[in-house]
């Protein structure tokens, strides 16, 4: 006799009880409620923490903030949350623990964030080196400035390609710039300054396009800065101070004609007169110190009306300055320091209310100006017969 469909629904309720505890389970897992972080980024989050050394973190906390994802890191605290995804389900879109003290090392469940685009931890100890796994994230911004972290810049970390703001100043990084960095065909904004990075820099970042600031200094580069320079035409600032380069300047620098900043500090080498930077029309901070330059100051940059600051000092420039400077209507800082100029000083420039430095010191000027708290002239005239050669 068949059995009845009562016995039937009786004898295999239970199963179909477990498997759909089974399935509600398995669906809570990697969703949470409507309006609720999903669950396996709750995990993930808690995991990241341990890694950096982040206490105090718990499942029982909100750790989301749901706001607007800004451009830029705000906050030195913050994880941030998107909630607009289907069904409500909010997913992390950038951690910013800043100055938090950490002391652990750069998490590999980072990994673990999918929707992850914005990753600041600066100004922590965190030791190490950049985990492989993170190079299958979707990082957009990365600032890693001020940690203890170590090793040489790995080369998977060039294939993070939607990266566009890469920084790792002040750290402890060593060896030569891996060539894999060109890939990063996204990038806008490229900080490596404060390491012990040594070598030439790579044909291959060329590729970068893109670029609008790059900043280099106080590292141990070798060779000269390279002609690829003008690849960067949309190049807004350039830092190379004290970075270990050689004179001299490439000429072709006058290319980059969307400069607002350009600082160039303590070449070795051969020197040369200063490239020409008329074309750039719009500089603001102008510093070519200790670049062993020599010839004329150039009379165009009198003509610079958004230059605030200008640094010439530790040269072997010669000759006399442009007789007047009312073209430079918002300069604030002047330093001129340790060259060889002569003819008579320039009338009116320390009556300038815009001026709040000026530096002239050890120079050959032919005649004395009126001192004031703002101007150093210390061994700036011919009497003194101590220059700068």
């Amino acid at each position: 006799m068949a059995p009845a469909l009562s016995d039937i629904f009786r004898i295999t309720s239970p199963l179909l009880i477990l498997m759909l505890l089974t399935f509600c389970m398995g669906a809570t897992n990697s969703e949470a409620q409507v309006g609720g972080l999903a669950n396996d980024e709750v995990e993930a989050l808690l995991e990241v923490a341990t890694q950096l050394g982040k206490r105090g973190w718990n499942r029982n906390m909100n750790l989301c903030t749901h706001t607007v994802l800004p451009p830029f890191p705000d906050d030195n605290y913050k994880v941030i949350c998107n909630c607009s995804f289907p069904g409500g389900v909010c997913h992390v879109v950038a951690i910013y623990l800043n100055e938090q003290d950490l002391d652990g090392s750069l998490p590999k469940a980072i990994q673990k964030l999918p929707h992850l685009k914005q990753l600041s931890l600066w100004a922590n100890y965190l030791s190490g080196n950049i985990p492989p796994e993170w190079a299958d994230t979707k990082l957009e911004i990365l600032f890693l400035d001020v940690n203890r972290l170590t090793g040489k810049i790995p080369s998977y970390l060039g294939q993070i390609t939607t990266l566009r703001y890469l920084s790792i100043s002040n750290n402890m990084f060593y060896g030569t710039v891996p060539p894999e960095l060109g890939d990063l065909v996204n990038l806008e904004s490229l900080t490596l300054s404060a390491n012990n990075l040594s070598g030439e820099l790579p044909l291959a970042l060329a590729n970068l396009i893109r670029l609008k600031q790059l900043r280099l200094s106080s590292n141990n580069f070798t060779g000269r800065i390279p002609e690829f320079i003008q690849s960067w035409k949309q190049l807004d600032a350039l830092e190379i101070e004290a970075a270990g380069f050689t004179g001299p300047i490439p000429s072709n620098i006058s290319l980059l004609t969307s400069l607002t900043e350009l600082r160039i500090s303590n070449l070795l080498g051969n020197g040369s007169e200063i490239p020409n930077l008329d074309p750039i029309a719009n500089i603001t901070y102008l510093t070519l110190s200790n670049c062993n330059l020599s010839g004329k100051f150039p009379e165009y940059l009198t003509n610079k009306s958004q230059l605030q600051i200008l640094d010439l000092s530790f040269n072997r420039l010669s000759g006399p300055l442009p007789p007047s400077f009312e073209g430079l209507p918002i300069l604030e800082k002047m330093y001129l320091t340790w060259n060889n100029f002569t003819g008579p000083f320039p009338q009116g420039i320390n009556t300038r209310g815009s001026l709040n430095s000026i530096d002239l010191s050890y120079n050959n000027f032919t005649s004395e100006a009126k001192c004031k708290e703002s101007l150093n002239l210390f061994k700036s005239t011919w009497r003194w017969n101590y220059s700068y050669s």
